[in-house]
């Protein structure tokens, strides 16, 4: 989850060079194609986390249904910029805003996860994790 958000982050942050002009289109498509790379590879992380998890977590559904989104716009084109578009206006802050929801949508499920993982350290912690139990 801290791989997504760092993704969604620096995808946010390279619109925001780009709509300031402090960046060109050439390095704002560039790093806004590596954001894609790292964060394609840390959704499929998430996905493989989740699978064992199907069916007895609640999060599994909402997480697989965002890849399935995710996937359905890097097939279709959807998350494609090219050079001649990077600078229209209705055309990045269309990907501001796909990219501020999953900047929000990894936000949540990063402090799920890791009040997840914090329950149950604290249940190992009261109850104990002993081999003669």
């Amino acid at each position: 989850m801290t791989g997504l958000n760092a993704a969604s982050g620096f995808a946010l942050k390279c619109i925001a060079d780009l709509e300031h002009d402090l960046t060109n289109a050439t390095d704002f498509l560039a790093s806004m194609k590596l954001s894609g790379k790292v964060e394609v590879v840390f959704i499929a992380i998430n996905f493989l986390a989740c699978l064992p998890f199907l069916g007895n977590w609640w999060m599994v559904p909402p997480q697989f249904l965002w890849v399935a989104f995710k996937a359905f716009r890097m097939v279709t084109g959807a998350d494609g910029i090219t050079e001649k578009d990077a600078y229209q206006k209705n055309i990045y802050l269309k990907h501001r805003k796909i990219h501020t929801m999953s900047l929000f949508f990894y936000l949540i499920s990063w402090f799920i996860y890791f009040a997840r993982a914090m329950t149950a350290v604290m249940d190992i912690h009261v109850h104990g994790i002993s081999p003669y139990d």
